[in-house]
């Protein structure tokens, strides 16, 4: 006999079209109902997944929330999913994945006794390649989804490192309509009159409600007349154990595209998202260590606030910006309360990380910098500091000169400091240094005051500002205020280029009619110097346009201010002396709604596009459509890369040699189309996303590591001018990798050691060397390509070990 496995739930997004408190509201008014009828019912079950609703329960009626523990107990309620909320599942890190699936394990474990064996996000618009090895890493055996729409039923999905899960696509939705539930299941009944074994989804969602007691009777008396159907109250797990999976088709690679739109709208929220990410891995990073050499206790509680915070920002309808403006206000806010948790614990740490290093000497400063990081990373640096009194004479300048704790004296300069104060007193320095692995590494400043200080002389032809680096060559043109040309090691990397193009759009956030953005209606142009001038305030001045406003032995700052329409642009060029990247920081002052922008930097280099996700390397379509990846993304031939580095942007799209960035949009909010319907009224204003001023940072660059470059550029090192008081012992590296390939995504206290997340970022096999010197432990590891590791660390030893949660 046929069997049909009836999944009754009720998909309540916490966030969309409201704020979390009618969330909140809507998920205990559900669950109650649901609770009695499951008391009310024989044979009902009900299921449903998100710790975070389940929490609600349990603070805002406790009483209800026992009842749920009895009816889980007795096999009427089914904890479904086990994940803390169904998030997006295209921008989330692989370590924001891992921390989804953790504070959802722990969760449901300490509360209900049950980790369930069937992931399911069936709302979010798109699915991540990298997600197959995490969740086969982390347990699961199963994962259900509906987007994006295409064949329903039963797959084998693969992913990286040969990793596999069984995967089911939803027919019908996951919901049905008040009093239509019987309806649905009659349609799929003869839809899918060939298959055996069949899973159909019912109840009322998106705003709760769940199951009707009409739905239920009725469903009854269906169950009662298809006596040629075995039709069953059922969930997930016993769905897929009941299923044959031996001979199921195989999807490879990630399942897009869908909703393309989502990969950047509301860029404020992406931005705060990506920051908070970085702001957890290097405060986990470095409580680990003052734990590990210091002995200083590792506030969990503290930071699993914020890491509550950011799994609740990432929810698909949050982090892909298809919310109201409230929701993004709340995003916003979740995230930047997280970052000051971070904060917090970072200074806690640190400062008990400057014990042991000697005062300083008279008339110095000192620069203490903290490396997330396990292996040693040089590059440029940045610190803010006082002199020790007020220099009133007009013309002074105190300069710094910066020296390692070798003596060795290292390329600096003054620059700007961020506050304007016309007063020799607070100072802004610039240097270029190395830092030691995951420790405190030291740097001194020595102090000289000069008359009539001015920055230094810079090399200009007729047409271009000119900067020299290592092995490089940056020409800024003048006419354009462009890239003219970018030149490594001898070779053109790219000429004429770094155009921001604006593209017609519509009120639409989700993207949901369209998979690119290719009608372009403009551009943006340099304006002249009387406009340049006056747009900063000071038109009686005579300066060009596009100007030098620093240099120095660190690096050469160029400013250049752009125009589209009533939007503009001011765009500057950071270009280092010791190196051969270039960065681009972007001010925009959007002013027009519904235009889309993209950065595009179009590259003298031919080849394959790749780009960052979750655990993995992805390849990146180039036929125009609008692709998703993370830190990064790049174009290479056989012998040549240019990779474009980002702290917060996660579409764009790519031809052979052409990478072009999505920057914003300015949709509407939650503006959804409906069949052929005008989207929204004509009649009045409405609110636009993203308009105003938003800043964008990018480094382009030519080097090959470019996933150990992003994840600097990312997880930034913490730069602190501080006094030590010159007690206690030194603190020292607390563990070393001796290969950049190999990510360390997280390290944390566990049980009697440490928990270390590791990540091979090539696509070849490596071996590495992993050197816990924090207690004295060290091993050799091999991993196949884009293997993820969850390695276990204490005074006996490192093996590595299966995903667990306390």
């Amino acid at each position: 006999m046929r069997k049909l496995h009836l999944l009754c739930n009720a998909h309540l997004d916490p966030v969309w079209l409201w704020q979390w408190k009618e969330g909140a509201a809507e998920a205990v008014s559900t669950f109650r109902v649901a609770a009695e009828f499951c008391e009310e019912f024989d044979g009902f079950v009900f299921n449903h997944n998100e710790a975070v609703l389940y929490e609600w329960i349990e603070e805002y009626e406790p009483e209800l929330f026992v009842r749920i523990q009895k009816l889980v107990k007795e096999g009427k309620w089914k904890i479904m999913g086990g994940w803390y909320l169904q998030p997006d599942c295209v921008m989330l890190s692989g370590e924001s994945f891992l921390r989804q699936i953790e504070l959802g394990h722990s969760y449901f474990k300490n509360k209900f006794g049950v980790i369930p064996d069937t992931a399911i996000n069936f709302d979010p618009f798109g699915h991540t390649k990298g997600l197959v090895q995490i969740l086969s890493k982390t347990g699961y055996k199963n994962y259900v989804f509906m987007r994006p729409f295409g064949e329903e039923g039963d797959f084998l999905w693969k992913g990286f490192n040969d990793s596999e899960i069984v995967s089911h696509r939803l027919w019908g939705c996951y919901n049905s309509r008040k009093g239509a539930a019987t309806a649905k299941i009659r349609d799929y009944i003869e839809k899918f009159d060939n298959i055996d074994i069949g899973l159909c989804l019912w109840g009322v969602g998106n705003h709760g409600g769940g199951p009707s007691r009409k739905d239920i009777i009725d469903i009854g008396e269906l169950i009662k007349e298809r006596t040629d159907i075995d039709i069953f109250h059922s969930d997930t797990d016993t769905y897929f154990n009941e299923i044959k999976k031996d001979e199921l088709p195989v999807v490879e690679g990630s399942l897009m595209h869908c909703m393309v739109g989502c990969y950047t709208s509301m860029v404020r929220v992406k931005q705060a998202h990506r920051r908070l990410e970085n702001s957890i891995a290097v405060t986990e990073k470095i409580m680990t260590n003052a734990h590990m050499t210091k002995g200083l206790p590792f506030d969990s509680v503290e930071l699993d606030k914020a890491k509550k915070n950011l799994a609740f920002a990432q929810f698909h309808d949050s982090l892909p910006g298809s919310g109201i403006k409230a929701v993004e206000e709340d995003a916003v806010r979740y995230l930047t309360t997280g970052d000051e948790i971070c904060d917090k614990l970072i200074a806690r740490s640190f400062f008990k990380l400057a014990d042991g290093q000697p005062k300083a000497k008279d008339g110095e400063i000192p620069i203490l910098v903290y490396n997330p990081h396990p292996f040693e990373v040089e590059g440029e640096f940045e610190v803010e500091f006082m002199l020790q009194d007020q220099n009133w004479n007009e013309g002074d300048q105190t300069i710094a000169h910066v020296y390692n704790e070798k003596g060795e004296f290292l390329p600096s300069q003054n620059e700007k400091t961020e506050c304007t104060f016309n007063m020799d007193w607070i100072e802004r320095v610039s240097f270029r240094g190395s830092l030691a692995p995951s420790t405190i590494t030291r740097f001194d400043c020595t102090l000289e005051t000069i008359r009539n200080y001015k920055i230094a002389d810079h090399d200009e032809t007729d047409s271009a500002i000119v900067v020299n680096g290592k092995d490089m060559r940056v020409a800024i043109s003048k006419k354009t205020g462009l890239i003219e040309k970018y030149t490594v090691g001898g070779r053109d990397i790219a000429v004429n280029t770094g155009i921001i193009d604006a593209f017609k759009d519509n009120e639409d956030p989700w993207g949901m009619t369209v998979d690119s953005f290719k009608e372009k209606i403009g551009e943006f142009k340099l304006v002249s110097d009387e406009e340049a001038n006056d747009f900063i305030g000071y038109p009686e001045e005579k300066l060009p346009n596009v100007r030098v406003v620093e240099n120095g032995d660190v690096r050469t700052k160029v400013d250049a201010i752009f125009k589209y329409k009533n939007s503009f642009a001011v765009v500057e060029y950071t270009i280092p002396k010791n190196d051969n990247y270039v960065d681009i920081n972007i001010i925009m002052y959007s002013n027009y709604p519904m235009v889309l922008y993209k950065y595009r930097f179009d590259t003298l280099v031919s080849g394959k596009a790749t780009g960052q996700t979750a655990f993995g390397v992805l390849p990146l379509e180039q036929d125009g459509r609008e692709v998703a990846f993370q830190k990064w993304c790049s174009i290479a031939d056989n012998n040549n890369r240019i990779s474009v580095i980002n702290n917060g942007l996660y579409g764009g799209n790519f031809t052979d040699s052409t990478i072009n960035l999505t920057l914003l949009r300015t949709p509407m909010y939650s503006a959804h189309p409906v069949n052929d319907r005008q989207i929204a009224p004509h009649n009045r204003f409405l609110k636009h996303m993203d308009m105003g001023e938003r800043i964008f940072n990018l480094r382009i660059t030519p080097q090959a590591d470019v996933e150990q470059l992003a994840n600097i550029y990312n997880e930034n090192p913490v730069v602190i001018s501080f006094f030590p008081c010159g007690q206690g012992e030194r603190s020292y590296s607390a563990i070393e990798i001796n290969n950049k390939n190999i990510v360390m995504s997280s390290i944390k206290p566990y049980k009697d050691g440490y928990m270390i997340h590791l990540f091979n970022s090539n696509e070849y096999a490596e071996k590495v060397l992993i050197d816990v010197k924090g207690i004295g432990v060290k091993t050799e590891l091999e991993f196949k390509p884009f293997e993820l590791k969850f390695v276990y660390a204490d005074k006996n030893g490192i093996a590595e070990t299966e995903f667990s949660v306390e």
